[in-house]
């Protein structure tokens, strides 16, 4: 049986998800390359992209392709592969909310996309079923923005999973619930 704060948990993430799409039609930003559908995003190899990922509902498979090589493991030899979308969706949402409350556009820089399984066995605490390898989580700054309050945007979205660190902020879009700090 469910308790009453779970029901009222439920209750409340029903009705953001239910009311996303009419939020993220109704507001719009002043910016070309910032928006709900719409991302732009840098990683520390030096490449930066400003792409519209979709269009309503439908996704732009030409413009995934450029996330996912953004995303690509180049301290591996550039291994890539398919970047679950549901993650560029998340950030999105975030960049654009950090930046209309900024007033400024705020720039994503990834610090960890995609890893091989074999570069992410040479990291220090990272699972060994790491969402990563799946291609479905992201280690990343908000340029000029603290990581905490990073997290405090994420958490009020409800990604699934949240990580806190000093430096940089990891979400994913693996099994909901996960919270921790390193």
């Amino acid at each position: 049986m469910q308790s009453k704060r779970e029901f009222i948990k439920t209750a409340v993430m029903a009705s953001m998800l239910l009311a996303a799409p009419a939020i993220c039609i109704a507001q719009d930003t002043p910016w070309a390359e910032i928006g709900y559908d719409r991302i732009l995003v840098a990683n520390t190899n030096g490449d930066r992209l400003a792409v519209r990922f979709r269009t309503g509902q439908r996704y732009d498979n030409s413009n995934l392709q450029q996330l996912n090589w953004l995303w690509r493991d180049w301290r591996a030899g550039g291994a890539h592969r398919q970047i679950d979308p549901l993650l560029f969706g998340d950030l999105a949402l975030i960049q654009t909310r950090m930046s209309l409350d900024f007033a400024e556009p705020k720039l994503i820089l990834v610090n960890s996309g995609f890893r091989t399984a074999s570069r992410n066995a040479t990291i220090e605490g990272a699972a060994r079923n790491s969402q990563h390898v799946q291609g479905r989580a992201c280690d990343f700054n908000m340029v000029g923005v603290s990581p905490a309050l990073v997290v405090g945007y994420a958490e009020s979205y409800g990604v699934h999973g949240l990580g806190r660190y000093a430096d940089f902020t990891h979400i994913d879009v693996g099994p909901e619930g996960r919270r921790w700090s390193g």
